[in-house]
Formats: C-alpha cells, structure tokens, sequence
C-alpha cells in the first residue's frame, strides 16, 4: 500500500456543521469532536469517494502506523479504535466497521480537513471504484459505478411518462421527479417508493436509453455528445447527430413548414418568424410533483433538469396547473441555469393561465442545459401548484 498526503489531487468541498459531545476512549482537541451528519457529508454518501473512503477505512490493510503517518495522530488512533473495538485487534466479535460516511464524521477529531485527506488518500490508493468495478449494493441491487452514473442521469431527466413505459411504478416515478435534481445513487434508494423492482427497472430503462453519454468516445460512430451542463453534479449529455439536415435554417411560421426532421423554433422570440431547427432541439420536461402555496418570506423552488440540448434557449414555455385563493398575492418566476429570472406573474388580477411565454429577463445567449426552476412566493391566502412543466427549444450559439 502508498500513500501521499502531499501531492496534489482533487479535494471533495466538505462544509460540517460540528457538535459538542463527548465520547470515552477518544481524544477530541484541535479539530473538533464528530461532526453531525449534514447535507455535505451526506452528499458522499454512494458517491465513488464515499465508498473508496469507507472499504478503505474497513480494509484490515488500513492500520493505526499507516494512518498515522498521514493523519494527526489522534484523528487516526479514534479512527481505528472506532472500527476494531475496545480489544484493539481487527477481525472480531467487537469490530465496529463503518457503514456510512456519517459515522465516519461521527468520530471525534475527524472533521472537514480529515475527511478531505481520507479522500485523497482512498483515491491514491485505489480503493475509489470506477467504470464497470462495483460501487455498491442498494436495496440489494448491485451497481457498477457506469450503472449508477447512467441511472442518475437518467432518472434526473427522463419524462415522466417515459418512466412509466419502462415498467417504474406511478408512485415511484412522482417521489423521483420531486427529489429532482438526485444527486447520488444512495439518496435515489432511499427515496419513498423506490425500492429493489425500481431500481432493477431504472437499470433495464438505461440498458435501452443507450443515448446518455459523458463524451463523444460514448456514442456511436457519427453521433456527438450534446448539451452537457456546466454543473458540477449533472456531467452528462445525449449522442446526437448533428449532421446537417436538408432544409435546416428555413424559415417558418409553424412546424408544418419545415421538412421531416425539423420543427419550427423561435417564433416567440422574433414576432411568429422562426428557422427550421433539428426535432431534438426541442424538449420537455415537468416537474410532476404537488405542492402547498402559503404565506412565505422567501420564494419555493421546483427545479427540473434540461440536459442534451443544443447551447443557448429560443422559445421558452411554462405550463402551470396552480388553484389559490387569491392569485394577485402571487409572484411566480422562472430561474434559468445561470440564476436569471424571467418573471411569468407579478401579483396580477384573474386567474394564473395555464400557459405563460417566458419573454422577459432571461437572455437567448444564456446556457440552456442545466437545472432551471420554477419559483412560487405568496404573500397571502393559500393554493396549491398541481403541476409545473417546462417546454423549451434551443440553437447553436
């Protein structure tokens, strides 16, 4: 086994929040006792970090002297007590090995900088899994780390009616399209209503959804991996030909004025005129989940992910199913991928429409792969959002 503690490597951004507790036969001065679990920590968990970081520390190769020389002493001595017992020898009856990062970061001294290091050193040590070797097992499913990338990219952005076609249940698909954007295979087992048969018909779905991609070197020849995100969470794309297609860039008023293959986009944008654009470069994608509208000092936000694309935005529509008592206490806005707003409604008299243009605020320069989201303030009364669902189309820049 090496190390090196020194060399320069990718660090995961790990902010905890630390609790004051005590705990016998630790030390627990300079960086703090165990940290309670927090959005960051559990952000690792089921990520290939995560669990190089766990089969390192469970490793019987992983010892007190080689943690040591990498570790602050104390940091290590808790970390090896913690997972062979109070006999001090690994491999019996009272081993305590980790099972989640959480408990790691339970462990006094071990605090942001620890955990960084304990990254570094499982990733230079080979225990990180990658490509096809096994990630783990979830709800007693095995993922490779590709399967579970593939899942997640795919479960992130696949409609809903497209999840119900691949044999996922209806009550599975509404928990997965709420807890959008998912951002590890562990958070998408958890979620209520996923469990084993989900999570073998996620896999089945990605076997057929072969377009995912993280490149070029993805696809199949003559196709290009399209509309990545800049998003540090969502690496993924779609194969895409993007071959010229006869008749692209005509002009149009209206679908049926482009030749098979192509749609009509942009005719929001420049007063009904538009150009004949490939079909892909349109795409929807909904919400699906049902949230209470009540009195609130800061907007809701219900994101959706847009992935596959082209480079920059040209129409943008919101659909929107929305009941409240008083829609002029209302302000609704759409957020694009860059943090712009585009305000759809403004505390206006009538009902909420079912269908509103994004005109304002967001520029068509702006990246249109990403995470966009709707957001709901009320000042007053109560209501519900039923639905929200966002259509798009996009172009090269």
């Amino acid at each position: 086994m090496v190390f090196a503690p020194s060399a320069c490597m990718r660090f995961l951004p790990v902010l905890l929040a630390l609790s004051a507790c005590t705990a016998p036969f630790f030390e627990e001065d300079a960086e703090g006792v165990g940290g309670k679990a927090d959005s960051a920590t559990a952000a690792l968990e089921g990520t290939p970090e995560g669990v190089g970081l766990l089969r390192m520390l469970n490793d019987e190769s992983t010892t007190l002297e080689w943690l040591d020389e990498a570790l602050d002493a104390r940091a290590a001595r808790n970390l090896i007590h913690h997972r062979d017992g109070a006999d001090g020898t690994f491999g019996t009856y009272d081993d305590n090995l980790y099972d989640d990062v959480a408990e790691v970061d339970a462990v006094p001294r071990i605090g942001p900088a620890t955990l960084e290091q304990l990254v570094e050193l499982a990733l230079w040590n080979d225990f990180v899994p990658g490509g096809d070797r096994l990630l783990g097992e979830y709800d007693g499913v095995p993922f490779t780390v590709n399967e579970s990338e593939a899942v997640l990219a795919y479960a992130n952005a696949a409609e809903p009616d497209a999840m119900r076609e691949a044999e996922i249940p209806s009550r599975a698909v509404t928990s997965i399209v709420d807890a959008r954007p998912i951002a590890t295979i562990a958070v998408l087992a958890d979620l209520y209503w996923v469990g084993p048969a989900t999570l073998e018909h996620l896999k089945a779905a990605v076997e057929d959804h072969d377009n995912v991609c993280m490149s070029t070197a993805d696809c199949t020849a003559g196709r290009r991996c399209t509309g990545i995100p800049s998003d540090e969470w969502l690496e993924y794309g779609v194969c895409r030909d993007t071959t010229f297609v006869p008749g692209e860039g005509d002009d149009c008023e209206a679908d049926d004025g482009c030749s098979s293959g192509l749609s009509c986009s942009g005719t929001t944008v420049y007063d009904g005129h538009g150009f004949c654009r490939p079909e892909w470069m349109r795409t929807r994608v909904e919400h699906g989940g049902v949230g209470s509208i009540s009195v609130a000092s800061e907007p809701t936000s219900y994101p959706v992910v847009v992935f596959g694309q082209a480079t920059v935005p040209e129409d943008i529509e919101v659909f929107l199913d929305v009941e409240h008592s008083d829609p002029s206490q209302l302000w609704i806005a759409l957020s694009d991928p860059n943090g712009t707003l585009s305000i759809l409604w403004d505390h206006e008299s009538g009902e909420v429409p079912s269908s509103i243009l994004a005109l304002n605020g967001i520029s068509r320069d702006d990246a249109v792969n990403g995470e966009w989201a709707l957001l709901v303030q009320s000042d007053g009364g109560e209501g519900i959002l039923r639905n929200f669902v966002l259509e798009l189309s996009s172009r090269w820049d």
